[in-house]
């Protein structure tokens, strides 16, 4: 039997509605709309169509937006110095008329993350980049959680899954992906096993998992005899191939052994980039 597909457009549209309701209210409470910050350093495909993705949202969702790019070089740098993006983000954390940042990842050569998400504000760092916010989010305490991370959390409860003693591999470590989806899924008592580049005998372990999220960063990377029969496999990788969007997981392969699979385009995008927006909207934590 086919796997259903965990569609997050129609989470989407409830969620764009109550996030619309939450914009009129700060509006009204501030005089102003909403302000996020958007930094894009490079030409990352993925940045990029994430970025957009807040744009257009924040657009019909009533909040402001501003959008600052530094272009890459024909070598994959960037062409203005990592304290020129520093000093950027710190200019817009302490702007009190900006309510939210996002620093779009991944970054280009020779920009290093923690020297740009330092200077990043907790109250301000709505998509939990900074150091402050990722190790609250370790440690179990009140924080920003990377959209990805939370918009998985959200489709596993609209479909009832308890993690409690499953079996969860994670395919991917990045600090935007693989890191806080294993974090939240710890803080849900699930077992947790990370893979990554250097892993051996992958499919070993993907074959394992209750629950399989793949955010490697490679199209079609995990194919049909890498899944367990009846996993939940939640595919958070956004691809550019021959002109269309495609995830990390070969979807047709996988498909016929999963129970459920996130589409991409379709699955955790819908709902990733309006993490932000309620992050933004919601203001400081406490």
């Amino acid at each position: 039997m086919p796997a259903h597909l965990l569609d997050g457009r129609e989470l989407a549209i409830a969620l764009r509605a109550s996030l619309r309701t939450e914009a009129q209210s700060f509006t009204e409470l501030h005089g102003r709309p909403a302000h996020l910050a958007l930094f894009l350093a490079g030409e990352d495909h993925g940045a990029l169509v994430f970025g957009q993705q807040v744009q257009r949202a924040c657009r019909s969702i009533g909040l402001a937006t501003s959008w600052t790019a530094f272009a890459a070089t024909q070598d994959g740098a960037v062409a203005v110095a990592e304290s020129t993006i520093r000093a950027h983000v710190a200019l817009a954390s302490t702007d009190p008329a900006t309510d939210g940042v996002v620093l779009l990842l991944p970054l280009p050569l020779g920009i290093r993350q923690w020297a740009v998400t330092t200077v990043l504000s907790d109250a301000k760092d709505v998509d939990g980049l900074g150091p402050r916010n990722a190790g609250n989010l370790m440690l179990g305490y009140p924080s920003y959680v990377p959209g990805t991370a939370e918009a998985i959390m959200l489709l596993l409860r609209h479909i009832g899954v308890d993690l409690r003693g499953q079996h969860a591999v994670i395919v991917g470590r990045s600090n935007v992906g693989g890191k806080p989806v294993a974090l939240q899924f710890l803080r849900q008592d699930a077992t947790v096993t990370i893979c990554h580049s250097r892993t051996r005998d992958l499919a070993s372990i993907t074959r394992t998992a209750d629950i399989l999220v793949v955010s490697a960063g490679h199209p079609r990377a995990i194919t049909g005899d890498m899944v367990k029969p009846g996993a939940i496999v939640l595919d958070a990788g956004i691809n550019l191939v021959e002109g269309a969007i495609v995830g990390d997981v070969d979807a047709a392969s996988v498909a016929t052994v999963a129970s459920w699979l996130t589409p991409v385009p379709g699955g955790l995008g819908p709902l990733t980039h309006l993490m932000v927006i309620h992050h933004t909207l919601i203001g400081p934590l406490p």
